[in-house]
Parts: structure tokens; sequence; C-alpha cells
């Protein structure tokens, strides 16, 4: 699912104006990544032995030092997690840096984040009960 901020919600400069790609829902908690808050950085910049310009985007405020990655290619990357029909989240980071140095990924396939977006137990829920968010299904 998408969750793409209410304008209830402006006055939350981590979510304001957000779409999120939920990637994980269940009774303990929510997480997901922000889509549209590219950063200035590349992959490069962050992992200067991987040869790549990818954009990297604030995927949220929770561990913002911890980079993540979603994509759609899961026969290239081992031990990805199904988040939807074809969107996969991580993967053996190993065989991934080896296909992004031998330019084996094209940037439509794959987005990189800084940090997360969460939730605790039933907070996802209080913010939709409240309006704060806009559910659209993948």
């Amino acid at each position: 699912s998408l969750l793409i901020a209410e304008p209830s919600i402006l006055n939350d400069n981590s979510f304001n104006r957000s779409i999120i790609l939920l990637t994980e829902h269940n009774d303990q908690s929510s997480v997901g990544f922000i889509l549209n808050r590219p950063l200035k950085f590349t992959l490069k910049d962050i992992i200067p032995e991987i040869d790549c310009s990818f954009t990297v985007y604030q995927g949220g405020p929770v561990e913002q030092d911890n980079l993540y990655f979603v994509h759609n290619i899961p026969d290239l990357i081992p031990d990805s997690i199904r988040v939807s029909d074809n969107i996969f989240w991580g993967g053996n980071f190993n065989s991934l840096k080896s296909l992004l140095s031998e330019g084996e990924i094209k940037s439509t396939e794959i987005r990189f984040f800084l940090g997360y977006s969460g939730w605790g137990n039933h907070q996802l829920e209080d913010e939709l009960l409240n309006n704060s968010w806009f559910v659209s299904e993948n």
C-alpha cells in the first residue's frame, strides 16, 4: 500500500506532503519508506567502494544512518522480501554490491533510502482514524 499524507499532517515536518511505500504492517508495527524525498547524495557518496550514481532518498526519520533498498529484481538479489506483486525489500547486500559494480542494475529497478518510517503498536491505525493518511493500494 501507499500512504499519502493528507493536508491535516502539514505541521509534521517528517511527513508533510510525503508518499510512503508501506513495506510491512502487522499487529506490532508498521514500516515504510518515503518515495518522494530525494537527497543530494548518491550511493557512491555513502559507500565509496560502490561506483554507482543512483540517487538516495530520505526513507523516514528512524535510523537515518542505515541504508535500505526496495527493488523489482528478486531473481538477481537473493533473500529479498516480497512486499507486493513486483516490489521487494532488501536482500543479499554482497550480491547487490557486485551487481551494482558490474552495472547490472538500472536505476529504474531499485531505490535506496537512508532511514525508514516506522510506527509502533496501533500507531498507524490511530493516524488513519485521524485522517492523517490516504491509503492507495498498489
